[in-house]
């Protein structure tokens, strides 16, 4: 009896440590692979501190007004690969990584329209970016732009909303978000090669060795689950910020996958503005930037050349425009 005793503590023990030693070793590997990986392959931009944490921003180009490209859920600046070259030939422009993602160090939490639109304007303030921009939002990128244009007026020179995220679509959170968060920071997903973001060869080749040195960063999972959990919240932040702007707005929407619904919601987001339009991406599925990039890129020289004055052509040309 003593005997059997004594291995039963053996195993409730050795149980024990394995259910301790395992998630260190697992953080400890996650920990080294992610130093490795940003040793190897540091960041195209600059880190800017927005306050306790440093947010990743990559600028080329020259010109005004600077056009600001916003990702959507789970992306970052590298998904501008295509479209960003294209734009630098006439202006400034800027890509970035919200906090937690790409290159930038995790920021506090909720991570919400609100938060994200507050913290880019932190951004902009402390990497000396003025004047009137142009904000660019894809997907769920476009509740941040939207919050950032109601509540800073006074500096957005016109949006581009690219087959953007609407407050009315609703928001399911997959189960798994919960407890993504842990999964991740004991390296199960770098180990399973689980991934959120793009596939880095479908990005741009100049841009594809920043995708792999981020693209499992554990703060990208915990930032695009948490990012998920709360897009309702976020959803009603952009419905309360709502309100008339007069700015050009372009909306691009992608027609490959559309059913009616998106549709009429994209519609709608051309009305945010008594200057809005609609641009239809035919060849494209949700991912415009990468799918047909020259239509981004023409719906950012068409604002950019309206805010200097250029053009007194339609904004969208033969699309519909909403007045």
């Amino acid at each position: 009896m003593i005997a059997r005793s004594s291995w039963t503590k053996r195993v409730l023990i050795g149980i024990a440590g394995v259910i301790i030693v395992g998630p260190l070793a697992g953080a400890t590997y996650e920990w080294i692979a992610t130093r490795r990986d940003l040793a190897v392959t540091p960041a195209p931009g600059r880190l800017v501190d927005v306050g306790g944490h440093a947010i990743h921003i990559w600028c080329t180009g020259t010109g005004t007004p600077p056009v600001i490209l916003e990702a959507g859920l789970g992306g970052s600046s590298v998904e501008w690969g295509f479209v960003q070259p294209e734009v630098a030939r006439f202006t400034r422009v800027c890509s970035y990584d919200r906090a937690g993602m790409g290159y930038s160090d995790p920021g506090p939490l909720p991570r919400t329209a609100r938060r994200i639109a507050q913290e880019l304007a932190d951004l902009l303030d402390r990497a000396g970016i003025g004047g009137r921009l142009v904000l660019v939002g894809a997907s769920s990128g476009g509740f941040s732009v939207r919050v950032f244009a109601s509540q800073h007026g006074e500096q957005v020179a016109g949006l581009v909303l690219v087959d953007a995220s609407h407050e009315d679509q609703g928001h399911d959170i997959p189960r798994v978000a919960r407890v993504v968060p842990f999964l991740s920071s004991v390296g199960l997903f770098r180990l399973l090669g689980v991934t959120f973001g793009r596939n880095p060869e479908s990005l741009a080749p100049a841009v594809r060795g920043y995708a792999r040195a981020t693209i499992l960063r554990a703060s990208g999972y915990r930032t695009a689950a948490d990012e998920i959990v709360h897009m309702q919240d976020s959803a009603n932040e952009v419905r309360a910020s709502r309100r008339r702007l007069s700015i050009p707005v372009v909306v691009v929407t992608g027609i490959r996958g559309a059913d009616a619904r998106w549709r009429d919601l994209q519609r709608d987001q051309v009305t945010l503005s008594e200057r809005g339009c609609q641009i239809m991406a035919e060849q494209s599925g949700h991912v415009v930037p990468i799918d047909q990039p020259q239509v981004v890129v023409s719906a950012i020289r068409a604002i950019v050349q309206r805010a200097r004055g250029l053009n007194d052509t339609a904004l969208c040309g033969s699309a519909l425009a909403v007045h």
